[in-house]
């Protein structure tokens, strides 16, 4: 069992949110985060990679990969995110704002290899889809 506060390892930093269910690992070197749930109802593993631009989420449960674009004005900077996460942390079931952003599937992705190494090894062997952002239109 790992200790609830942040760990750095090198050019690692790890933070603990909402207890041992959710954890963000950040890889400084490569400018990528991993995210990791695992709860009673389900579990899924995203990656941000700064570097790419790309975003991929593997829902355990569904046995399917996801992959898109990251749009940067939506996402927190990398510089941030360890620091969000532990602000996060910290207002675990204080009811906080979190945005909402939806994702539509758009076709199945043919090559993985073309996303890099760590989404090839995370989505190689499950069915991954390309997904947009779209953006809800409000009535009114």
């Amino acid at each position: 069992m790992r200790p609830s506060q942040d760990q750095g390892q090198g050019d690692n930093q790890e933070v603990i949110i909402g207890g041992q269910s959710q954890i963000l690992t950040i890889h400084k070197q490569w400018r990528v985060a991993v995210i990791t749930q695992t709860t009673s109802t389900g579990s899924w593993k995203t990656i941000w990679n700064y570097n790419t631009g790309i975003i991929a989420t593997k829902v355990t449960q569904q046995n399917t990969c996801y992959i898109s674009i990251m749009n940067k004005n939506e996402m927190p900077s990398f510089n941030n995110l360890a620091r969000l996460a532990r602000e996060s942390r910290n207002q675990v079931g204080l009811g906080r704002f979190t945005r909402k952003i939806t994702f539509v599937t758009k076709g199945l992705v043919s090559n993985l290899q073309s996303y890099g190494a760590d989404i090839f090894s995370m989505c190689s062997g499950v069915t991954t889809y390309m997904a947009h952002e779209v953006h809800a239109t409000q009535d009114g």
